[in-house]
């Protein structure tokens, strides 16, 4: 499918049938709407669904923080990158040239483990668009969204050798400290924040921990929200959603069903689908953690994060634009990530293992997807067994109790399938801790 990018070049656009992706393209940001005339302008504010836009739901809310204001309204910072963006735009072999992200150079650091960044996205204004752009300023802009209605969580730094591996001090970043038990609630808040919910509320599919976030975040704002969720579901992530005052359906096997029977719910009901991982607003929200990241260890060159739909690692992504090393950590028994980048394109993939409650979508997020194949260096596969024995060495050495996916990025590093070389600096993302392995009142009996 070809369509015609902002600039007036023809390029390649993403449909559900067969993604294609154009190096260099604006479309790359996996948004794109029609113009006056049918062609597909890039940057805009819609997904593509069969060839045709299906657009996003509505403006924001009159929110004096809302994104869309603060995207449509940067301060000097973010016009002088939209700047540059759009110098970029005309002409896309600066953008090779220069290496450079918008708003600075990159961090000094080591040649070997730093990479220069590229610019990802125009102004939405240019786009005719009242949307924030997966970028630098529209995450800024959802931090301040946001910010009162989440935990900045905290990094620690511990000795390599307290986890049994060699090297560097790691940096670690405890996400699992987040509302909820995750980092979901900062994609729930961006979203929920921004787009007007329906009387008939909201709606979303999960494995457990965005069922909660959303949950979580409905509470909090006073709306209701219906919670779809597979049979894999813990029941610790069941427990919380319950307890946030939603309405729970346990419905089929796997995540991929869930969601089938919360977007029937939707079509039937008006309620407001919030996705998992495949939204711009969730990506915005998830791209926060980037940002604390950064504020606080800024000395890291590496940066190990487990990917499921891959809204945190996309969002992530979409902060640094290359400038540290991205590595995506995904169970063996669902390599969804992994799978996309070896045919160039989303594609199904199996889904299964001890974390197929948070990283076994039947597929990644056609938003995400072209973040990470410009920005993500490698997707890694680790063993259920890895994950079991990252779990144990948390608890061991630092009496964390990450669930399976919140220990996958660090299973990596135990089990060599990511080793870091000599002076390497690594920072780690423990994304989640909603685990049925501590039970106080088995202990207690």
């Amino acid at each position: 499918m070809r369509g015609r990018s902002g600039n007036g070049r023809s390029c390649r656009v993403p449909d559900r049938a067969g993604l294609s992706y154009a190096a260099g393209c604006l479309c790359n940001v996996g948004v794109a709407v029609r113009d006056a005339e049918g062609f597909i302008v890039c940057c805009g504010d819609g997904a593509l669904d069969g060839g045709a836009v299906r657009p996003h739901h509505g403006a924001s809310r009159a929110d004096p923080g809302r994104l869309a204001d603060d995207a449509a309204h940067p301060g000097p910072a973010a016009r002088s990158s939209a700047s540059g963006a759009r110098r970029h735009a005309a002409d896309p072999a600066a953008t090779a040239a220069e290496g450079h992200a918008a708003g600075g150079a990159a961090p000094a650091g080591p040649p070997a483990f730093r990479r220069e960044g590229a610019i990802l996205s125009r102004g939405a204004s240019e786009a005719g668009i009242d949307r924030p752009l997966i970028d630098r300023a529209g995450i800024e802009a959802a931090e301040r969204l946001i910010r009162p209605y989440i935990r900045r969580t905290p990094v620690i730094r511990v000795e390599a050798g307290d986890l049994g591996v060699s090297g560097e001090p790691l940096v670690l970043k405890l996400e699992f400290l987040q509302h909820t038990g995750s980092f979901k609630p900062r994609g729930a808040f961006a979203s929920l924040l921004s787009r007007p919910a329906p009387p008939a509320g909201v709606v979303a599919a999960s494995g457990g921990n965005h069922g909660a976030a959303v949950a979580y975040a409905a509470m909090r704002l006073g709306i209701r929200a219906t919670i779809f969720v597979p049979q894999v579901t813990a029941p610790a992530k069941l427990e919380r959603i319950r307890g946030y005052g939603a309405e729970l359906i346990v419905s089929g096997a796997l995540y991929a069903d869930a969601l089938r029977a919360s977007e029937d719910f939707a079509e039937r009901n008006g309620a407001l689908q919030i996705h998992a991982y495949d939204q711009p607003e969730t990506l915005l929200g998830q791209g926060t953690v980037g940002s604390e990241i950064e504020a606080d260890a800024a000395e890291i060159d590496t940066l190990l994060v487990a990917a499921g739909g891959g809204g945190l690692i996309g969002g992530i992504a979409a902060w640094y634009q290359g400038r540290i090393r991205l590595v995506a950590v995904e169970p063996k028994g669902a390599p969804t990530l992994h799978n996309a980048l070896a045919a160039g394109y989303p594609v199904d993939a199996p889904a299964g293992g001890i974390a197929a409650d948070s990283l076994a979508p039947a597929r990644v997020g056609t938003l995400m997807f072209p973040l990470a194949q410009r920005f993500v260096e490698r997707a890694v596969l680790v063993e259920d067994a890895a994950i079991r024995d990252a779990q144990r060495r948390l608890w061991s050495a630092l009496r964390v109790a990450a669930e399976p996916g919140g220990a996958a990025a660090m299973a990596a590093l135990i089990s060599g399938r990511y080793q870091p070389a000599p002076g390497e600096r690594i920072g780690v993302v423990l994304c989640g801790a909603n685990t049925d392995a501590i039970d106080f009142d088995r202990a207690a009996g």
